[in-house]
């Protein structure tokens, strides 16, 4: 049985977003665990007149919830992290002291920290949390095992944080694998692709204006034909070095295919655009094959409110086909109309 287009578009996006962003998965699955265990025994805590445990209770779903809308809606994880670990554990350690099976929820919270948090930050709020229930005595007390707990808490916040940090380094090592071209170090065509969705919801979201350049390197075909494949390698991999040397640490080089690149410049209006890719045809300058300088074409264009990436894209390029129309070695912004 087909689902209806709108649920079936959600879970896509859904499925490209979590795909794209490990740590973003990790907040849903929170989330939604959340609502579906914590919510539930909230209401019972209301039913017995446990009122102060059930209001701390909503109120770590309710940041939870905030915590998982920013993160979808493109926010700084590393940031929301450490925010978002600081309060469950102090919220654990509120729970612990105020209910016998408040130190049950403890494991959880450090496990999901190790995730969530920056690594210097997991394993330090574990060690913390086991000092205030050390220092605070009576929830420890009420357990009848204190040091089987303390012992049990201080294991699971350490194989949590080795985990999430092996975790994290060999997902870091996998992703950079599957987006970068292997040949020039250069982000790739699947990376552009998601950084371009990202670029456009970020652009709707913050009103900021985006760029895109494409690059074409001019003639390349008799780099190769004249000097080799191995020479017109080396040109490339040139290329890549001084556009990289040139622009922003914030904007990004993509290899679209064969001699043909794309730049992504957040925060750049046209005529910010026109300024870097002046800049940065002056850079290539220093581009040459047997003394010879290797010249490029450049088609640009800004996101405009409403486009979709495709408009955006094709835009710019039109842009690169009138600069390889008029002459090659040629720059064309794609304007706004008057």
């Amino acid at each position: 049985m087909a689902l209806p287009a709108p649920l079936a578009g959600l879970l896509d996006t859904l499925r490209q977003r979590v795909r794209a962003d490990f740590r973003l998965g990790v907040y849903l699955v929170f989330g939604l665990l959340t609502v579906a265990v914590l919510l539930p025994i909230a209401g019972v805590r209301f039913a017995q007149g446990h009122t102060l445990l059930a209001l701390v209770e909503l109120v770590i779903i309710a940041a939870i919830l905030a915590a998982v809308r920013h993160a979808w809606r493109g926010g700084d994880l590393d940031r929301l992290g450490v925010a978002i670990t600081l309060l469950m554990t102090s919220a654990g350690a509120l729970i612990a002291t105020i209910s016998p099976v408040g130190l049950f929820w403890l494991f959880p919270i450090i496990t999901a920290g190790a995730f969530l948090a920056p690594g210097w930050l997991a394993l330090p709020a574990c060690l913390a949390l086991i000092v205030f229930l050390l220092w605070e005595g009576e929830a420890l007390l009420r357990s009848g095992q204190p040091l089987a707990v303390v012992g049990a808490l201080f294991v699971n916040g350490v194989f949590a944080a080795v985990f999430a940090h092996h975790a994290g380094a060999r997902r870091a090592q996998l992703e950079q694998l599957a987006t970068l071209d292997a040949l020039t170090g250069a982000e790739n065509r699947r990376a552009l692709e998601e950084e371009l969705e990202i670029a456009i919801a970020g652009a709707r979201r913050d009103g900021r204006p985006v760029a895109l350049a494409l690059i074409d390197l001019d003639h390349f075909k008799r780099v190769n034909d004249r000097h080799g494949h191995d020479e017109g390698d080396r040109v490339l991999q040139e290329f890549v070095r001084l556009v990289q040397a040139s622009v922003r640490r914030s904007d990004r080089l993509f290899r679209f295919g064969g001699e043909e690149f794309v730049l992504l410049l957040p925060a750049t209006d046209e005529i910010g655009l026109e300024f870097a890719m002046a800049n940065l045809r002056r850079t290539l300058a220093a581009l040459t094959v047997s003394g010879e300088p290797v010249t490029v074409s450049i088609g640009g264009a800004v996101l405009r409110p409403g486009e979709d990436r495709d408009g955006w894209f094709g835009r710019a390029d039109d842009a690169l086909y009138r600069a390889k129309a008029g002459g090659r070695n040629r720059l064309e912004i794609d304007l706004p109309p008057d």
